[in-house]
């Protein structure tokens, strides 16, 4: 997902900054145009590889005879690398700075794709692995430097840079659909491979004029920490990153699955739930904004868990592709003004300490992006329906709603 940040900020750099006429100005708005269209072209590729394993879990699961806990372990493989480069990032960006940390996060998604598809199943959940580590320096890496160059608004360029990585994700089950017949999850593994290899190279050898921001690190005692998370909204907020994550994470990359395993579905190359769920999650986002300006957070957070855990109940319950279709909108829909609330409340409940403090919380995050859709797949072996697997998501939802409840501050507005 591309929200997920990491436990430091720097501040943005001031686009109203005034820089003296001549050569150095010209230099200076060619290389930040150039970085820009970098960002949202890599951005696109990012929303493309970070779904695409929900793509292509049908296709593993049948040439490797997987049974669901198998294909589970392949996406938390992902997550599990994309929090750890998530963590590592926070300290890398000081001492190397964006370009060669972007550069090796695409490195490493190329690095991955050289080797998805190829030998047993083991292999490729190595594979998957390592991208997954490559996406956890790029997508905190390419919002945090989309708040330093020059915009003339910062939240809008960072809320469009994000765009980009939605219309990746999007566009992801068309991309297989046409790739997939004709050159294999091999053929599709070596174009996103070279792809990368290709974004990373331009990474490596961009050239800023004026150089980069310092991104600055800070460490605190074990006390301080004690001292700020020993209060009990604190676990109720650990606690809804770890289920939310978890939940969208496992429902996007679960839902094709059960698409394709619908009566008929099994000579269905174009599998559009995902992009039904994806696409509701950016319209939301799209929306969000504006309904934040006459309702509460807290009511918006809790009208769209029960939004999401009715769209889970509806994939659970489609005999039909229409009705699959409906449970992925919905459960998109409900999760897209979620992250973003939570983010809110952290910054409102410690303040300026949210900075470093969101460090346990983003890996918290991860976590559940890497535990709750592995479990599915376990549930969903263990009773031979997937669909079973699909009532996880549905009660993190039911559960977020008494967490939401008791971690929103209610001294402060949004």
């Amino acid at each position: 997902m591309a929200d997920q940040q990491t436990a430091y900020v720097s501040p943005p750099a001031d686009s109203a900054a005034q820089i003296s006429p001549g050569p150095e100005k010209d230099a200076l708005a060619r290389s930040a145009r150039f970085e820009w269209i970098l960002l949202h072209i890599g951005f696109v590729a990012v929303g493309i590889i970070t779904t695409l394993i929900g793509n292509v879990l049908p296709t593993f699961i049948h040439r490797w005879s997987l049974a669901d806990s198998q294909a589970g372990f392949l996406i938390a493989a992902q997550f599990s690398g994309s929090t750890i480069g998530t963590l590592l990032t926070s300290m890398l960006l000081p001492r190397f700075g964006f370009a060669r940390v972007l550069g090796a996060g695409f490195f490493a998604f190329g690095a991955g794709f050289a080797f998805l598809g190829a030998g047993p199943w083991t292999i490729s959940a190595l594979s998957v692995f390592v991208y997954g580590f490559g996406y956890g320096l790029v997508n905190p890496a390419t919002n945090l430097r989309g708040t330093q160059l020059p915009s003339k608004n910062v939240a809008s360029a960072v809320s469009f840079l994000n765009l980009s990585w939605t219309i990746g994700a999007v566009s992801c089950p068309f991309v297989v659909a046409q790739m997939l017949p004709r050159i294999g999850v091999r053929g599709i593994a070596i174009f996103l491979a070279v792809t990368s290899f290709l974004i990373a190279v331009l990474h490596f050898r961009r050239y800023s004029p004026l150089g980069e921001p310092a991104v600055e690190r800070s460490t605190r005692p074990i006390s301080e920490w004690l001292q700020h998370l020993g209060h009990a909204p604190s676990v109720s907020l650990v606690l809804i990153f770890f289920l939310y994550v978890g939940t969208e994470v496992g429902t996007g990359s679960w839902v094709a699955t059960r698409e394709k395993r619908l009566p008929g579905g099994a000579t269905t190359v174009l599998l559009l739930a995902p992009s039904f769920f994806y696409g509701f999650l950016l319209l939301g986002r799209a929306v969000s904004p504006l309904l934040l300006r006459r309702f509460s957070t807290i009511s918006i957070s809790i009208t769209g868990l029960v939004s999401a855990a009715a769209g889970c109940a509806l994939i659970i319950l489609a005999h039909e592709p229409r009705s699959l279709f409906a449970g992925a909108a919905l459960a998109g829909l409900g999760c897209a003004p979620q992250y973003p609330i939570y983010v809110t409340w952290l910054a409102q409940t410690f303040g300026k300490n949210s900075n470093w403090l969101s460090a346990l919380f983003f890996a918290a995050a991860g976590g559940g992006g890497t535990a709750l859709p592995w479990l599915m797949g376990i549930v969903g072996a263990r009773t031979d329906s997937l669909r079973i697997g699909f009532v996880l998501p549905s009660m993190a939802c039911a559960l977020m709603v008494f967490f939401a409840i008791r971690s929103y501050p209610r001294a402060r507005t949004t």
